[in-house]
């Protein structure tokens, strides 16, 4: 209190009682415990400064001082060191201090100095200031007694400590400040771009910047220095890596992605497995790449691909569509289905998956039964600026289906935090495999190769399910209530839970044509021609000589849906049904390896290699087969050619999957069957006919 010490003595409804030093009893209502603030451009400011919880944070002896210090200004006022009356210990007061001995405050402080000073001359012990046989500090003086006395009635306690001992320094005090500046100069440099040296280095590059500033004779402790170093390498980072992390702090964001609802944003990444895979066309390992689309509200893996190699665009846009189909997997017993298209529904209603039992989480303690996969049309993809997101086709699709490509800052993987995360989550499945490579060279075994490997198409499955029965199932601590902090949350069911508060979610499943790049060309009496190759079904007749200008206005030419990963085949709406018809490759029969670009690319280089078609011909040919013939024993394929034959394997394999998927339209499974969908029938006698146009409802009315 301003009059010293008080104490409580009595509580009240609107406040309490204070029993001061002077004997005065104050009344000091709750809202006088709320210090005074004002108004600051940084915001408000507090006027009278909170002891808690700067005075926790200052040095033992520091505090212990500020107390000795208070039992003597209050010893010099009231005559009682701890400045209360009901306080008072035996004897006190002690002549002449506290008004009851008519003592000036002059001469009370005179007699605490000259006490003081005989108390530090004869009980060193316990003062706790010896050192070496001397005391340690200066004697106690009339004017430093007074200072103290003022500062208590100006800022109470806190005008007690020593402000040269509330500073919390580090210790580097001892080097000279442009020296620490020209250290921490070049510790700045290293952002992540620049290769790491080590402290002796930096510490050379320093002193000769000072040399060169023309500074010497400067103090310079190695043990300091060499601790500066360390101090400012562990906040920036001692490794590239964290460098680069680092240096990009002060542009992250400070609060969540606002992401709310599913589907609102689809965080999109590729990676490298961190597992070999075997190559049976080729017989040996390879590595593959996996591509994520993750929903951020919920967490929830919407879908994922095993791309051999390196993806492209093409594997881009039909991870968009597995992102916008739904899929399911079914656990019957001890076997494990893998994910299945759910079919090509009208619209998807996810409503009733909150009441779905799924995981050892459910009230049926069982993974027996259907776990759905979700499906959602995003409205936003998040991704980095890998070339297969930046590339025309891909960003040509998203603007098609009205989707807000969100691409991250250069240099900041931190944008795309949530697709970044995942890839650290799926080692817990690699380290289960054969074939574990670790994600680092430190960790890598020197026989991995030797493993028993599974195939790529084999690890797409054992992923999938992965992520539907383990992934899905647990427990993910990213996910948050604000309501109910401490409820634990799977993925799957984050997903429900949203879905009850957001609605229906309809999704429109185009098919994976709509996906595929387009490409334009004119069909003639023999079919249409790509890169030399040559196309052609009866569905053609009707239009093998249309109009110019019937397409596009600028040549007869009409569009096909081309696939990339296998060109034995092209794709064709019909205008006037608009049914997908399958448009095969002249020679597919006699197809009995992959047709890919790879290997259209690979025939081409070998014929301008030689000279081009031209170098070809009949007189040459003598010249040919003596030169081809000196060398009997062909040299083996390249380890690159292999590369992306097997690569081209997969990737068909993939293709004919998603097209076999649409043209069957599978519908959801019953216990562990899945029934195909019927085929089309004729229009029966009670007059309704199946193939007939639909009506339209919006005309028609509810």
């Amino acid at each position: 209190m301003p009059t010293g010490m008080g104490v409580v003595t009595r509580i009240q409804r609107d406040g309490y009682s204070i029993d001061a030093a002077n004997g005065a009893i104050q009344d000091v209502a709750w809202t006088d415990l709320v210090p005074f603030a004002s108004l600051h451009p940084d915001g408000e400011r507090a006027i009278q400064r909170q002891l808690s919880p700067w005075w926790e944070m200052l040095p033992e002896a520091a505090r212990q001082e500020a107390l000795d210090r208070l039992e003597v200004v209050m010893e010099i006022m009231t005559g009682l060191r701890d400045g209360l009356v009901e306080l008072a210990r035996e004897g006190e007061p002690f002549a002449p201090y506290g008004e009851w001995y008519g003592a000036s405050l002059h001469q009370r402080c005179l007699s605490m100095v000259n006490e003081l000073n005989r108390e530090r001359e004869a009980d060193r012990a316990h003062q706790r200031r010896i050192v070496n046989g001397e005391l340690k500090g200066r004697p106690a003086s009339l004017s430093g007694v007074k200072r103290w006395i003022a500062s208590y009635e100006r800022t109470g306690l806190l005008g007690l400590v020593d402000g040269r001992k509330s500073r919390r320094a580090m210790g580097f005090e001892v080097l000279d400040p442009d020296f620490r500046a020209a250290i921490l100069e070049i510790v700045e440099t290293f952002d992540g771009d620049r290769s790491a040296v080590n402290n002796k280095e930096i510490l050379r590059r320093a002193r000769v910047a000072m040399k060169q500033a023309g500074k010497v004779g400067y103090p310079q402790s190695a043990r300091a220095a060499g601790e500066f170093v360390s101090w400012l390498f562990k906040e920036r980072g001692h490794t590239t890596r964290s460098q680069r992390s680092n240096a990009i702090r002060g542009t992250s964001g400070k609060t969540h992605f606002p992401a709310i609802r599913p589907g609102q944003v689809v965080a999109i990444d590729a990676t490298r497995a961190d597992v070999l895979v075997w190559d049976p066309l080729h017989e040996r390992a390879m590595s593959v790449e996996i591509l994520t689309a993750l929903d951020v509200a919920s967490r929830c893996v919407l879908a994922c691909r095993v791309v051999p190699k390196s993806a492209d665009s093409v594997d881009a846009g039909l991870l968009l569509y597995d992102v916008m189909r739904p899929f399911h997997l079914v656990v019957v017993g001890t076997q494990v289905s893998d994910w299945r298209w759910a079919g090509i529904p009208e619209v998807l209603d996810l409503s009733g998956l909150a009441a779905a039992e799924r995981g050892p989480l459910a009230p049926s303690g069982t993974l027996q039964g259907c776990h759905t996969i979700p499906a959602v049309y995003p409205e936003g993809i998040r991704c980095d600026h890998g070339s297969i997101f930046v590339s025309a086709h891909f960003r040509a699709l998203c603007d098609a289906l009205g989707i807000d490509l969100l691409l991250s800052r250069g240099r900041r993987p931190s944008d795309n935090a949530h697709g970044e995360r995942i890839h650290l989550t799926y080692d817990a499945f690699w380290q289960q495999l054969p074939g574990y490579k670790s994600n680092n060279v430190a960790g890598r075994g020197r026989k991995v190769e030797e493993e028993p490997l599974y195939t790529a198409a084999e690890l797409e499955v054992l992923l999938r399910r992965w992520i539907a029965l383990d992934y899905h199932q647990s427990w993910h601590e990213g996910i948050t209530v604000p309501e109910a902090p401490g409820a634990r949350l799977s993925p799957i069911e984050c997903f429900d839970a949203l879905l009850e508060a957001t609605g229906r979610i309809d999704v429109p499943v185009h098919g994976p044509y709509a996906f595929l790049p387009i490409r334009w060309g004119t069909v003639s009496h023999s079919g249409i021609e790509f890169d030399n190759l040559v196309y052609d079904s009866k569905k053609l007749d009707d239009f093998r000589n249309v109009r110019k200008g019937q397409y596009r206005t600028k040549d007869r030419a009409m569009p096909f849906f081309y696939d990339p990963h296998d060109v034995s085949r092209v794709w064709w709406m019909d205008p006037d049904t608009e049914v997908i018809h399958e448009i095969p490759w002249r020679g597919k029969d006699r197809l009995e390896a992959p047709m890919t670009d790879a290997v259209l690319a690979a025939v081409r280089k070998r014929v301008a290699r030689r000279g081009g078609n031209l170098a070809l011909n009949k007189r040459s040919s003598d010249e040919l087969i003596l030169r081809e013939l000196t060398q009997l024993v062909a040299q083996p394929p390249t380890s690159e050619t292999r590369a992306l034959l097997s690569a081209a394997a997969r990737r068909v394999e993939a293709s004919r999957r998603d097209h076999e998927e649409a043209t069957a339209g599978a519908v959801p499974v019953y216990d562990g069957v899945v029934t195909p969908l019927r085929p089309r029938r004729p229009a029966t006698d009670d007059g309704f006919d199946i193939d007939a146009e639909w009506p339209d409802y919006d005309e028609v009315g509810d």
